[in-house]
Parts: C-alpha cells; structure tokens; sequence
C-alpha cells in the first residue's frame, strides 16, 4: 500500500532503527515476569521516547531544536542500552536477544550522533 503521508522522520534511517528496537523491547517486555513489571515498563518507556524524540527533532524548525531532540533520544537509547543489560544480568533474557538489540541501540546512538554533529 502506498502511503499518501510523508513526514521528515521518514526520511531518516535513524527512526526505523529506533521503530526495530521498540518492536525488540515490546517482545522482550511480554515475557518479563510480574515481579518485574518495572524494569519493564522504564524499559519500554525509554524505547518509546527514543522513536518520538527522533520524530519530534526530524520535523522541528531551528538545528537548535532538531538538536535538542537528537540529543535526549540519544539518552534514551542509552537508557534502553542500560535496561536491556540489567534485566540480562538477572537472567530474565538470553545474552544473545541483548546482544542483539544492544547492537540496534549502538547503531541508533552513532547515528543520533551524527545529527546532532549535523544541527551544531
């Protein structure tokens, strides 16, 4: 189906990094017990606010904005990074599903990176 919409957030690589980590979290996130439902909820959350702030930045005005947004989604990347490697250490997922979208998460933040190197 074609789609008869295109916003800036679109056009970046960035974004559909950061929609496949998201999809990653949100299976993760199924499978954590119930005594748990807090690290997956703050993980969830963080892999969420990466794709918004990554949409927001793309379609603001000013490198100044765009740059701001860049940049708090490159925390919560660095957030997800952070989760994803606690709730491993507790054995609550494989090293290998981490490993996997801990690279996502590595690739999501150098190119945020560059963006925000781009709108400085």
């Amino acid at each position: 189906m074609e789609k008869r919409y295109q916003f800036s957030h679109h056009k970046l690589d960035v974004f559909r990094m950061a929609l496949e980590v998201l999809r990653d979290v949100h299976d993760i996130t199924r499978r954590i017990p119930r005594g748990y439902r807090s690290f997956a909820d703050q993980l969830l959350r963080a892999a969420g606010e990466t794709v918004a702030l990554i949409g927001e930045g793309a379609n603001r005005f000013t490198a100044g904005q765009k740059r701001q947004r860049f940049s708090e989604a490159r925390g919560e990347a660095g957030e997800v990074a952070v989760h994803i490697e606690t709730i491993c250490a507790m054995k609550l997922i494989g090293e290998d599903e981490a490993d996997e979208v801990l690279g996502k998460c590595n690739r999501v933040c150098a190119m945020l990176t560059r963006l925000i190197q781009r709108h400085s």
